[in-house]
């Protein structure tokens, strides 16, 4: 899978129009209901970018997707109280 520059990618989202957004807010709504977004969402969504990807690459896309989804859920449901002060200063540890 290449990497996609923001000239690129400005140029995919301007082009995608009322099409892309369909697409986007199906597969939102197969992402909230089952947690999982389909091949058929994907590639449909690639072939609308123009992205190339073998068949065997797009098993890892959506486990990466799959992955990167659970990991935006726990972010979603922690319960963080509204009194709770944010930090000070923010550290990168490497």
């Amino acid at each position: 899978m290449s990497k996609i520059s923001r000239r690129k990618f400005a140029r995919v989202i301007s082009s995608a129009g009322l099409s892309g957004t369909a697409l986007l807010e199906r597969m939102y709504r197969e992402a909230q209901d089952s947690a999982y977004i389909s091949r058929e969402s994907m590639r449909s969504f690639l072939d609308l970018s123009g992205t190339r990807v073998r068949e065997e690459q797009l098993g890892e896309l959506q486990v990466s997707l799959a992955r990167a989804l659970e990991n935006l859920k726990r972010i979603r449901d922690r319960n963080v109280p509204q009194g709770l002060q944010p930090a000070v200063m923010f550290r990168v540890r490497r």
